[in-house]
């Protein structure tokens, strides 16, 4: 069996469908920021505060080069995990990649409401603008595109159902022999 990792810019949604994805294939949930937070003890946007950006993409690649093959999970990436050569390789191995896309319309209304994201704190619109624009050519490397502007938590877990669903059977019975 093969991991499920959700990739995509910040206030796609990795969170909140990864936990749903992961309840409804009766797998954990791994949040690559969440292991990142516990490693550094204290949360990502400190991280990025006192230590700066470099600091927290080298804990970033030794999260994801630390990450275990087995048991298939579902793992929600940072926005900019898979902008990373080495890690795109490393989640490539784990799984199937599944690139959640929204609007940046969407990403911004979202990203506003809180202080969780530090690279959109006090941004301009053009500047996450541009940072989207430039992160959207390493998320067409996924395996999977998926676009969930305008649906739910649970259309987005169906349509992600939907576009990987035959691999994950595919996988399935590989793994019992049949073929």
């Amino acid at each position: 069996m093969t991991h499920v990792v959700l990739t995509g810019f910040m206030a796609v949604g990795k969170t909140a469908v990864g936990k749903r994805l992961a309840r409804k294939l009766d797998r954990s949930f791994i949040d690559t920021d969440h292991v990142i937070e516990q490693r550094a003890g204290m949360p990502v946007a400190r991280i990025f505060e006192k230590r700066g950006e470099a600091a927290f993409r080298t804990l970033e690649r030794e999260v994801v080069a630390g990450l275990d093959a087995d048991p298939p999970a579902v793992i929600a990436t940072g926005g900019g995990t898979f902008v990373d050569a080495r890690n795109q390789d490393r989640l490539h191995e784990l799984g199937i990649v599944v690139c959640l896309v929204t609007s940046l319309e969407t990403v911004l209304e979202r990203a506003g409401r809180g202080t969780k994201r530090p690279l959109a704190a006090g941004a301009s619109r053009e500047k996450l603008e541009s940072l989207y624009n430039e992160r959207m050519e390493a998320y067409r490397r996924a395996d999977v595109l998926v676009e969930t502007d305008g649906l739910s938590v649970e259309q987005s877990v169906g349509r992600v159902l939907k576009m990987i669903g035959p691999r994950l059977r595919s996988d399935a019975a590989t793994e019992r022999g049949v073929s």
